[in-house]
């Protein structure tokens, strides 16, 4: 059974809030073959956010609507919404802008969504802090020519690392991808287990707390996605 189906109470707080804040966005509950933009139809019945997203600018009483279809996922809000493109100002398929070719939206690293989206797992705050961040980026671009100097990772598996180090506090040396199994890993690693920093040192003697502290703040079952993501070279 679909979220909406079990927990009709919440899918009408969700539609209220929603109405609230953005009152040119709505929530559907959308039937299997519905097209959500040019390239991605919908192969079952699905929660879908869809409509305009007003984007005001700062110092200014101009805005800019963008035409955007938000995925609610059928365990919603365990796991966070996809944001799907439907306008020519954000053309599907362009990797320099962020966007694939479904049309989905590159809103950041999987892990990364997802430590935001626990932290208050409501549309609202996913349109707010993780939509709203993209959809200026994307304003920038259009006015500038060119993307803005922060808020970009670099593209695929180079990106996803680019993330990790940051975790990492910029140590370079490392070796991403056998720290990224240490905490894709549901059990804590061992502290004898040689320590992926290029020290040659066990963990005990090494960075446990760093790789501990890290485990902390994202989930395993989040990184072994985005592992996945690198294996697949997308």
């Amino acid at each position: 059974m679909k979220w909406y189906q079990s927990n009709k109470r919440f899918l009408a707080e969700e539609r209220q809030s929603l109405g609230e804040k953005y009152p040119f966005l709505k929530i559907d509950i959308a039937p299997m073959g519905i097209r959500i933009n040019e390239a991605l139809v919908l192969r079952e019945e699905a929660a879908l956010v869809n409509g305009i997203y007003r984007l005001s600018i700062p110092d200014s009483q101009r805005y800019i609507d963008y035409r955007i279809a938000i995925l609610l996922p059928d365990n919603y809000p365990r796991d966070f919404p996809r944001m799907y493109c439907n306008d020519e100002k954000l053309p599907i398929g362009n990797i320099d802008r962020h966007i694939m070719t479904d049309g989905s939206a590159c809103l950041g690293v999987n892990a990364e969504i997802s430590q935001k989206w626990r932290a208050k797992p409501r549309i609202v705050f996913f349109l707010d802090e993780i939509v709203a961040p993209f959809l200026v980026w994307q304003a920038y671009y259009d006015t500038h020519g060119q993307p803005p100097p922060w808020g970009q990772r670099s593209h695929y598996a180079k990106g996803i690392f680019e993330y990790y180090t940051e975790l990492l506090h910029g140590e370079v040396d490392w070796n991403i991808k056998d720290f990224m199994e240490l905490l894709a890993r549901k059990n804590d690693p061992k502290g004898h287990e040689k320590c992926p920093c290029g020290s040659g040192r066990r963990l005990r003697e090494c960075h446990a707390e760093l790789i501990k502290h890290v485990r902390q703040q994202i989930l395993w079952k989040d990184v072994q996605k985005d592992m996945f993501t690198i294996e697949k070279g997308k």
